[in-house]
Parts: structure tokens; sequence; C-alpha cells
């Protein structure tokens, strides 16, 4: 470690390098016309600048960056009104962005929804002691929904709705899985659905059926749409509350000053709530959305769509740039799309080369890639297996051979099994990879009840690739899928991205696919600047030099200097305060 100035720097430097680096801290000191409002000092400040510096203060002016240096060169910031902070060594990242995260979704579960977050247990009974207690809390809602029951606790078919039936029967009860993909309903649901034994499946959904060809009371993918209208929906009141909710709650806690939301739909109420609190000056996170592009609709007529949502929001913390595909489905529901047959394909429909449920054909994927391109969209995949994963890369190829090579950075995530062949192709169409480094283990209700039987063991084995997109040179960027993931905490994130493995996840000590394991430089740099790239944010926010926004995150520890172990642990190491444009969300 090489220390110059105040300046510190990790490695070895050339005597340019330090010289340029003093420089520049001198030079700053020398620029200031007027006092900043804040100066940190005595910190470990981490830029995830091009050179990864450390540098010991940071000056703020109206929210941005105006030095970054040494403790001595920050002094010509200070003034009689300047609020100086004393980090006392603790260190300083830039705020953490969360690439695919589902904000408004979170917050109207944590105000108004069941959830089986904290239940504990995951079997069938636990969740109806627990849809019980909250039906007698709330007697009077026109009907229940609630949010994240796992696959495992009911295989292959999913619950009954003759379950849930025993604790509702005269109101409609509404529950999504913990992936978001499924649905359990009760009898009641399926009533005022029209969902009977003749009901045929949605091109892009399945009901699940028992023998006689029933329903059985869960719904998969597009299927889910079937139950829309059961349940009032919520107000843009109700939005507006939930988002503030996780900006409290969520957001602020964890260090989160930015997110991307994928999949909002044009025209809806969702849009209109962070509108609305974006120009009231009540958001305190950056917010790029996607309006989600449905197939077996009109093409030209979703792109009209978001081009007019897009149109509508200008301000500079919620925006609209990005368009979302649903390529598959997921693993868990057997809707995830694989390039060979699943391993229990008989046992679970009868047809052995069954490989799952593509969302598009290959040429509408294509051709709505290239409508978007045209209209000037970032495109946002999810993709689980690696069949999905091939076609979203072969639309992305097919939409940038259309248009012309452009700097459009299309995104594809999840990435739960992706073939090597296809691994130089995102560096080569320069596709982002955005991953949830939180689900890399081998814990029980996924990997061991659900991944192994479906998928085999080697293809379980070889999911969720990381190591191998930074080898290539590709841009990856982490985010949570919240509130898939509970509680989003990126400090998380990056011990499980390092490890593979966390604690009170993992079933025992084996650790998923080792040599996938990231650094902790790679996993801050995939929570902070490369999610700021993916979002065409790097020149606002991402890392810690001057002229950006003043997106600050202190923390406990150092967590370049901890065991490993202890990153992810809150009891060890945590987000003492969060900064945005400048001024203190969290404390």
């Amino acid at each position: 470690m090489t220390v110059k100035n105040g300046w510190i720097r990790l490695g070895t430097l050339s005597r340019t390098m330090v010289f340029a680096i003093v420089c520049v801290s001198i030079s700053s000191a020398f620029s200031a016309e007027k006092p900043a409002d804040t100066v940190f000092t005595h910190g470990f400040i981490y830029t995830v600048d091009r050179r990864h510096s450390v540098a010991q203060a940071v000056a703020v002016r109206d929210g941005v960056i105006v030095f970054v240096g040494s403790d001595t060169g920050a002094r010509a910031f200070l003034g009689p009104r300047t609020n100086l902070v004393d980090l006392g060594d603790k260190m300083m990242l830039p705020g953490f962005t969360d690439a695919h995260c589902h904000a408004d979704t979170g917050g109207i579960q944590d105000l108004y929804e069941i959830s089986f977050a904290d239940v504990g247990k995951t079997t069938i009974k636990d969740y109806l002691r627990q849809v019980a207690d909250f039906v007698k809390a709330a007697p009077d809602l026109p009907g229940y929904r609630g949010m994240g029951w796992v696959n495992g606790a009911a295989p292959g078919i999913g619950p009954l709705a003759t379950d849930l039936d025993t604790v509702v029967r005269n109101k409609a009860v509404i529950l999504r899985s913990q992936d978001g993909h499924s649905v359990w309903v009760n009898s009641k649901a399926l009533e005022l659905a029209g969902i009977v034994k003749g009901t045929p499946d949605p091109p892009d959904g399945k009901i699940e059926r028992l023998p006689d060809g029933k329903p059985s009371g869960t719904l998969r993918e597009g299927a889910i749409g079937l139950t829309g209208s059961v349940i009032p929906s919520y107000t843009i009141e109700q939005y507006e509350a939930a988002i503030l909710r996780f900006q409290k709650k969520i957001a602020g806690p964890f260090g989160i000053t930015q997110v991307f939301i994928p999949g909002l739909p044009a025209n809806g109420i969702q849009m209109a709530a962070y509108e609305n609190l974006a120009k009231s000056g009540k958001l305190a996170l950056r917010i790029r959305a996607a309006a989600t592009l449905n197939p077996g609709e009109s093409i030209a007529d979703q792109i009209q769509a978001a081009v007019a949502e897009r149109a509508k929001h200008s301000n500079s913390l919620f925006q609209v740039n990005a368009v979302k595909f649903f390529v598959d489905g997921v693993i868990e529901g057997h809707t995830g799309y694989l390039l060979k047959p699943y391993t229990d394909a008989r046992k679970y429909n009868e047809n052995p080369d069954y490989r799952g449920m593509p969302m598009w054909s290959p040429e509408a994927l294509n051709a709505a890639a290239i409508a978007a391109f045209r209209a000037g969209f970032v495109l946002h995949y999810h993709a689980i297996g690696d069949a999905a994963v091939r076609m979203s890369l072969d639309a992305i190829m097919a939409g940038e051979k259309a248009v012309g090579r452009k700097d459009m950075r299309p995104a594809i995530t999840h990435l739960q099994l992706v073939d090597p062949a296809d691994l130089p192709r995102f560096e080569t169409l320069a596709v982002v990879a955005v991953t949830q480094p939180y689900w890399f283990v081998i814990d029980k209700d996924y990997f061991l009840n659900i991944q192994v039987p479906y998928l085999g063991q080697r293809r379980a084995d070889d999911e969720y690739p990381m190591r191998s997109f930074f080898s290539e040179g590709v841009l990856v960027a982490s985010s949570s899928d919240y509130p898939v993931t509970l509680p989003p905490n990126p400090l998380a994130g990056i011990e499980t991205g390092v490890l593979r493995w966390y604690q009170g996840v993992s079933s025992g000590s084996e650790t998923l696919w080792p040599s996938e394991r990231c650094t902790v430089g790679q996993m801050i740099d995939s929570f902070t600047i490369n999610g700021s790239k993916a979002l065409f944010l790097e020149k606002a926010s991402g890392s810690i030099e001057v002229g950006k926004s003043a997106d600050l995150i202190v923390l406990s520890r150092n967590i370049l200097k901890i065991p490993l172990k202890l990153i992810g642990d809150p009891k060890q190491t945590r987000v003492v305060a969060t900064y945005f444009q400048g001024r203190k969300v969290f404390n």
C-alpha cells in the first residue's frame, strides 16, 4: 500500500500515476471558491473511480462532490457554516445501485398484504396459519393478496385451492410465490375468475390441474393474469405510500440510492405514483424504469405506449428509458426454457422432451427487439434457462444488425443457466449481465428440493455464473429482484458473490460452483459503478469523483479488511449513514 499526500493506493503505483493523483488533490483544493456544505474527513474513502483510488476526505456543495483527496486539501473547503463530519476511519462508498428491483411491489406487500417472509418454516400448514392470522386482523378487506410461498413446499402442480378454502371460503385469496411467477388461489378466486375444468391454458401460461382436469389452485406465468380483476386494484395513493415505505425501510438503511424498476405497465398508476413523488421532491433515490412488452399483443401499439410514457417523465429522479421482455418463466415452475429437457420431464407432464415454456417465438422476439431499438429503448430481458438466454442474445443481435451498433447497453437478468458457448457473446454484443448474487447458494428449499430433481445434479451445480462474466470483459451489475430477496441488503449480496455461501441460508458448508467466486472489489463494482453504467448514469453517480452527485454511504466496518463472513452479517457490518445528493436520508 502506498501513501502520498493523503491519498492511499492499493497495490503498486508508477511515479507518473502518483504525481497525477496528487495533482488532482491539490488542484481541487486550490479551486475552492466558496465553502462546502459538508466536508467528510478521516475516512477510508473507496472511490470506485477508474483507478479504484482511496482518499481521506470529500467535500460536498449543493449536492455535488467538489473535492476528493486528503484531509489537508479539504481544509480549503471549510467555512463557518460547513458541516464537518469526522468519519473516524470508517469506510465510505458510493451509494449502492440495485439494478433489478420491484420497489413498489415490495412496499405494497409490506403495507397491505400477507407476507410469508418471516414465517420461518416453509410448509403449507405454516402458510395457512399465517393467512388465518392476517384475515383475523383484517376481516373487512374485500379480498386477500400475499407473497412469499416457496415452490418446494408443494412441488409439481403446486399448492391446492382446497387447502386455502379451509381458511377463507367467501372471499378471494391470491398469493404470489416467492419468485412472483406463480399464484396460489382459493376456490372463490377460481370461481370469480371463471377458471374451470375446461378453461384452456393461455399461450404464455399454465393452469395446473388435478388428475381429473380440474384446476388445482396454482397458476403459472401468463395464467396469473386471469385473476387480475378478482380483487380491486390498489390506488395511486397506496402506491405512493408503498414507494415511500421502500425508501424509508429498505433503500436508506441498506445504502441504496439508485434502482432500476423492471416491468411497469405503460399508462399504469405505478408510473404516475413515481412521477408524483419525483415532482413533489419526496424521492430520496434515483429511479429508472422499464415498460413491459407482452407477447400476443401488438408490438407497434405497445412501443407507441412506451414512447408516450417515456415523454411524460423528464425529472432526473424518475425516467422510463427501457422495455422489459419475459422470455421464459422459472425453473421451480417448470417454465424456465432449457436447451435440454427437464430431468423430471416425464414425471411432470408425461413428455420426456419437455424443455419449459418460452413466452415468445424467436421471430416475434426478434421483431420486438428491432422495434424497441429503433424507438431508442434499452432492452431488458428476463431469462432463466439457457435456451431463453440464447433467444435473448439472438434477439439483441437481430436488433443491432437491423439498426446498427449503438451504445444501447441491453441487459439480460437472472442468468440461472448459461451455455458456456454463449458467454463470449455478452461481450461481443455489449450486453449487461444483471445478476442476483444473493441466490448463489446451495439451500434446501430451492437447490436440494427443486433444482437438483428438476435439472439433475450436473446442471444444478453449474447455476449462476458470475466470475466468468468478469473474465470475459462483460459489464456485470448486481441486484436483488426485491421483494423476491428479503432483505435486499447489498452487503449480503457482496458476501454471497464472494463466498457462494451465506450464513443461515446455505445447507451446511458446501458452496455453489466455487470457481465462480468473485473478489470483494468486483462485487463492489457490480453494486456501484457498473449499476450506474447499466442505467446510463455513470456521469452522475456510481463513484466518488468531483462533479458527481453526492450519493454516499458510510459503513460500520471496512469490508476490504475484515473476514469475508462478516461482510453481510448485519450484526457485524451495516450502513450507518446514507446521503443522497448531499442530504442525509438515513442515520
